[in-house]
């Protein structure tokens, strides 16, 4: 098929694309929170994102023309799990002083979207006995889960914005390193391209996320015996 070539050659404007994101990624990490450096590279580095994302479905949909179902699914899967922490990172900002608003319809439909694609993802890995598509399809349904209880419960501290916006970063992060290791690194080292490499290289930045969420929640938020302390937005909180 001629349309196949075609949505190929975005493989290159998505490698280069992917390489701007990890450069932002770690200039925005290293920059001083709150700077204008920080807030400008952040900017930058989403932006790379979305257009990551948008050169990322020709090439799922290339992988489904070529009858390569799993990977396709498990691309597009990728688009909506990086697409919903983009959503979460910029509107944490934007919405840091309205609570209602941040935890919206778009919010709640996004979540509902990610619980959706993840849980289906996590049913293709069993069926095929994939142990990467099950992890990652977890993620899903977990964050749709996390999204829920936000929803139920309310923010846990007056740095609630914060903690979303760097959560999503985080899993942005993961994203982009994996691409990086994965797409990038292996093509140009084809000897690293070893079981336990490539294991390595979607796993590891995974692993490293949970220590830096965990870092980050110890140094950026206040502990719960606050969180009677007014929180923007929350009075319009649903229950």
């Amino acid at each position: 098929m001629t349309i196949i070539p075609f949505l190929s050659g975005f493989a290159l404007p998505h490698a280069l694309i992917g390489t701007v994101a990890l450069l932002t990624f770690w200039t925005a990490a290293f920059a001083k929170k709150g700077s204008a450096l920080h807030r400008t590279i952040g900017r930058v580095y989403l932006l790379a994102m979305i257009g990551v994302l948008l050169t990322a479905i020709p090439l799922a949909l290339s992988q489904a023309l070529k009858g390569q179902w799993v990977g396709a699914t498990f691309l597009a899967y990728l688009v909506i799990l990086v697409g919903h922490a983009c959503r979460t990172a910029w509107t944490a900002i934007k919405c840091k002083n309205d609570f209602a608003r941040f935890t919206g319809t778009g919010y709640r439909v996004s979540a509902v979207v990610l619980g959706a694609a993840g849980l289906a993802v996590t049913i293709i890995g069993f069926v095929h006995g994939a142990v990467l598509l099950i992890i990652f399809g977890l993620i899903g349904p977990l964050g749709a889960w996390s999204a829920r209880s936000l929803l139920r419960t309310g923010p846990q501290s007056p740095r609630w914005w914060l903690k979303e916006h760097y959560g999503a970063m985080i899993a942005n992060g993961v994203a982009t390193h994996i691409a990086f290791l994965q797409v990038g690194l292996m093509r140009l080292v084809p000897e690293l391209g070893s079981g336990m490499i490539q294991h390595l290289a979607w796993f590891g930045p995974l692993a490293l996320s949970f220590v830096a969420g965990w870092w980050l929640d110890r140094r950026y938020l206040r502990p719960r015996s606050k969180v009677s302390e007014k929180v923007p937005g929350l009075e319009t909180q649903p229950s």
